[in-house]
């Protein structure tokens, strides 16, 4: 009986200290703030847009499509502690209109802004979030939570695998010289996916953020598209799915490491 009390009380300790770094919702709903997270998709200096041919790195691009999927919004003040925004799975694209498997005609979209509130009063110091879906989700389609759904942003299969989602895709033509309309350009399709690819991106603030009140606050992220295939071999590999795993993996890991910056906030 004494060792049963023993492990019970060293439980509740542990459970305790687990949970002290966490901002729970503010009880004063009049309090709680407002946030929009907004993802600006830029290539280097310029601005990001579709069916346009950009020249960078030696490459000409020209994109039909961006489309990513954000997770896991966590916000840290400056105690250190967190708080994780319920239900934080939203879909960031940009695309032209596209055909779907029936009569529907996806239409063209651009969505960078997400709205997020009900934050704890307080002031924040860093952000983290996460591109593609959390295992849980991704094992299993049938489960849906904020905006993930298997319908959600689909123009075909092509946005979903078999049993999984698709967590990026980057699509449209690139080539060697100053034009993508010449017959030695390359289709482009660069997808990340799989368990292994859920990447987790933490990024300090330039200055302290005050969220509360009656005013709304501003987190403005550069989304640099020109940072997703750094290190990969374009025009040797233009195609990134799951059967060149070792490539994505490497795309993977420039989402996490320099794709976003923070450009402002206030």
């Amino acid at each position: 009986m004494k060792t049963y009390s023993f492990i019970l009380f060293i439980s509740t300790i542990l459970f305790i200290s687990c949970r002290k770094d966490e901002v729970k919702p503010d009880p004063n709903p009049a309090a709680a703030g407002q946030l929009t997270l907004s993802f600006d998709a830029v290539l280097g200096i310029n601005d990001f847009t579709l069916n346009k041919d950009f020249t960078v790195n030696g490459k000409t691009w020209n994109f039909t499509q961006l489309r990513y999927w954000v997770s896991n919004v966590i916000l840290v003040n400056t105690k250190g502690e967190e708080f994780a925004v319920p239900n934080a799975y939203y879909l960031i694209e940009e695309n032209n209109a596209a055909a779907t498997n029936s009569d529907f005609i996806y239409p063209a979209n651009k969505r960078e802004d997400v709205k997020l509130s009900g934050i704890p009063a307080g002031t924040y110091k860093s952000i983290k979030f996460a591109i593609g879906v959390p295992e849980k989700y991704n094992n299993n389609l049938s489960l849906q939570a904020g905006e993930l759904s298997q319908l959600n942003g689909m123009t075909n299969v092509s946005w979903m695998w078999s049993t999984s989602y698709i967590f990026s895709s980057l699509k449209g033509k690139v080539a060697d010289g100053n034009t993508t309309s010449t017959a030695a350009a390359k289709e482009l399709k660069i997808e990340t996916g799989l368990n292994v690819n859920f990447k987790t991106i933490v990024l300090n603030l330039p200055s302290a953020l005050n969220i509360g009140g009656t005013s709304s606050s501003a987190i403005v992220l550069n989304t640099d598209v020109s940072k997703i295939t750094e290190g990969v071999d374009i025009m040797a590999t233009p195609t990134v799915g799951a059967s060149q795993a070792s490539v994505m993996s490497v795309v993977a890991g420039n989402y996490a490491a320099r794709v976003f910056t923070v450009k402002s906030v206030k």
